[in-house]
């Protein structure tokens, strides 16, 4: 009887991109656990890394957005001069 060893892996990533993935994961009902296994095992079989797009476009366009919305800009207001300064603020336009 063979004997499977197992390995953990753990590794670190983009919180932006880490959500957008998972978001992706989600609609096609994978977990990030899977889909880490499936890459392995394709890379293994195949000997190359395979990248392709799965979901619909709505869903990748989401994933998309998930992933830009970490790199709004954000403003510290801490004071009511501050928040008036924010709120007459037009951007330039």
């Amino acid at each position: 009887m063979t004997t499977l060893v197992k390995k953990r892996v753990q590794y670190t990533v983009d919180q932006a991109i880490m959500e957008s993935a998972e978001y992706i994961m989600t609609k096609v009902g994978l977990t990030p656990a899977t889909v880490m296994s499936m890459v392995y095992a394709e890379i293994a079989r195949t000997g190359k890394i395979p990248v392709t797009t799965q979901v619909s476009d709505e869903d990748l366009n989401t994933a998309r957005l998930i992933a830009m919305s970490h790199n709004v800009p954000s403003v510290k207001v801490s004071s009511a001069a501050d928040t008036a300064a924010f709120l007459e603020d037009d951007g330039g336009y």
